[in-house]
């Protein structure tokens, strides 16, 4: 197989952590061909025979200093390949949009892309989860301050985050009485023009949420527990949280499930993020978390995506 990943760019990416580091390596291993890219590389050019093209490199394992060896950077044929992994973080704005309009063209041509660029545009990560209503906390979507501040009041503490970023970042707890409650919704806000989530604040966040991987279906058992850091409510590990690896409970294993099977159509890969059996976030741009699961408790987690990855119809 020839794999392109598109992510940010290759020199930010951290070895000992990163997912899509982890990937690339399970394909190494795999003996596939791994090429990278930026959304930026990617066009169309209709007075060219090679129409839908990436600006691609081609790298290679490393055993020095550094994890990979660039062997070589030259424009591809995006149908050249028999997958495209798209690992690239929010903010899901006006480029990574146009993005996924590009790759549509080479999704209908057969080229598996994961996750799916429609998919990726018809589901936003912070409101997915309102697709299981049974399983989320209470939680208000709303530009509205009066109508954010009401939902304030009638459940005492509250979380703010924007839709559109990641790691925890722009995430702010509120307590009735706040002195700068208005200031904070207006800046989230910007003054009531963009929406944003309030949700009811789980305390349970002191022992951690979990990071659930799901892959074309499939519930992986072990779950990555972060834990903010103190004077915190985020858990993210960018966000100076720290993690072990646990494996769920009956209960949660079972709304693990029914998430699993309901995405399965649109979804391939998503980190569920579940705090005290319940569903906060289903993260489906560039879940984390699979090189801690796999080191500690589940090293097949590479060789499950590549199997699954390989048995997708074109």
């Amino acid at each position: 197989m020839k794999l392109l990943f598109i992510a940010n760019k290759l020199e930010y990416l951290v070895p000992e952590v990163d997912t899509t580091v982890f990937l690339m390596q399970g394909a190494w291993k795999e003996k596939y061909e791994v090429w990278f890219s930026t959304l930026q590389d990617i066009g169309i050019n209709t007075s060219r025979e090679l129409s839908h093209y990436v600006n691609a490199t081609y790298i290679t394992p490393c055993n020095s200093s550094t994890w990979y060896e660039t062997k070589v950077t030259s424009k591809e044929d995006l149908l050249s390949f028999s997958a495209i992994i798209i690992r690239t973080d929010p903010p899901f704005d006006q480029e990574y949009l146009l993005g996924t309009n590009i790759l549509d063209f080479v999704a209908t041509r057969g080229v598996r892309v994961i996750n799916a660029p429609q998919a990726l545009r018809k589901f936003n990560e912070k409101l997915i989860a309102l697709k299981f209503p049974d399983y989320i906390p209470p939680t208000l979507i709303s530009s509205n301050k009066d109508e954010i501040i009401d939902f304030l009041q009638s459940r005492k503490q509250i979380v703010l985050k924007p839709l559109n970023l990641m790691g925890g970042q722009g995430v702010f707890l509120l307590n009735v009485g706040d002195y700068n409650l208005n200031a904070i919704i207006d800046s989230m806000t910007s003054r009531g023009r963009d929406k944003i989530v309030s949700q009811e604040f789980l305390v349970n966040i002191k022992e951690g949420d979990k990071r659930i991987i799901i892959i074309n279906g499939n519930v992986e058992k072990f779950a990555l527990c972060r834990k903010p850091r103190e004077n915190s409510i985020v858990a993210n590990l960018a966000g100076g949280g720290t993690f072990s690896i646990v494996k769920l409970n009956e209960e949660e294993l079972e709304i693990a499930n029914i998430v699993a099977s309901n995405i399965q159509s649109d979804i391939f890969f998503a980190g569920l993020d579940m705090i005290d059996k319940k569903i906060t976030e289903i993260n489906i741009t560039s879940p984390t978390g699979m090189r801690q699961i796999a080191e500690f408790k589940s090293p097949h987690l590479a060789t499950l995506f590549f199997n699954q990855l390989k048995n997708l119809k074109q």
